[in-house]
């Protein structure tokens, strides 16, 4: 073997680990709306985190169930989330997500779930997308959440059948806020199940905040550094989120 193919051979091997330790995916979905509200992916909960990940010059990519154009839904929208959300570079990716079948899960370094409510109805029952988070996750990839984001997660399972939420410290969106803010789900009334009380059931050490502690960041930003799993309680967490991911990748 000579040492020119041997150069050529060591150079395309360290680009391809390069393109994995500068890759992130990110779970949207398909569901526009619930009931009879518009809904799908939160806005700033996707738009930050990708401003995040690709300002720090991360690859990103976003899978959804059926591929295609990401269902994403704004309420207030400040001059700089606007930015985010008419770039070109976001444009592109939300309205040219990935199926599942087109991600090769040993691309991607971490996996990043933004809230919503869209997810409840497509992603959480994927099995493909499941195994895909999987997947990163058993590589040494970082999870993270925001908000309803956990209900991408509550079913997926490892190699060993466990849940992979089992033995993770971290939070969630809290069910007393879902009953008290949330017309969307018809104040949770419309959603398959309470994301704190699954996690809670599958084992995760979750630590969620009361109407009296939801200003304390000590219960709505958790970084369970030692299993690489980052989530926040809320919308306004998700950029955080992708800060703590990058720090963990690191």
């Amino acid at each position: 073997m000579n040492k020119a193919f041997l150069t050529t051979l060591l150079f395309f091997a360290t680009s391809l680990l390069l393109a994995q330790s500068k890759s992130v995916l990110i779970i949207s979905t398909n569901v526009d709306s619930v009931g009879s509200n518009r809904s799908g992916t939160y806005l700033p909960e996707i738009a930050f985190p990708f401003k995040t990940f690709t300002d720090k010059g991360y690859n990103v990519d976003i899978v959804t169930p059926l591929g295609g154009k990401a269902s994403i839904y704004e309420a207030k929208v400040p001059s700089e989330l606007a930015q985010i959300r008419d770039s070109k570079a976001f444009i592109d990716k939300t309205n040219n997500t990935l199926s599942p079948n087109q991600v090769d899960p040993a691309k991607y370094i971490a996996v990043f779930a933004p809230g919503g409510h869209g997810q409840f109805f497509d992603v959480a029952t994927d099995e493909r997308i499941a195994s895909i988070v999987a997947k990163i996750y058993e590589a040494g990839g970082v999870v993270g959440t925001a908000g309803h984001g956990t209900a991408s997660i509550v079913n997926v399972r490892l190699s060993d059948c466990s849940f992979l939420v089992a033995g993770k410290k971290m939070t969630t969106f809290p069910s007393w806020a879902e009953l008290k803010w949330m017309n969307i789900s018809n104040y949770g009334k419309l959603l398959p199940f309470d994301m704190a009380d699954v996690i809670k059931r599958r084992g995760a050490q979750i630590i969620v905040s009361t109407p009296e502690t939801n200003n304390d960041r000590n219960f709505t930003n958790v970084v369970d550094n030692a299993n690489r799993f980052v989530t926040g309680a809320f919308a306004a967490s998700a950029g955080w989120v992708s800060e703590e991911m990058i720090k963990l990748v690191k």
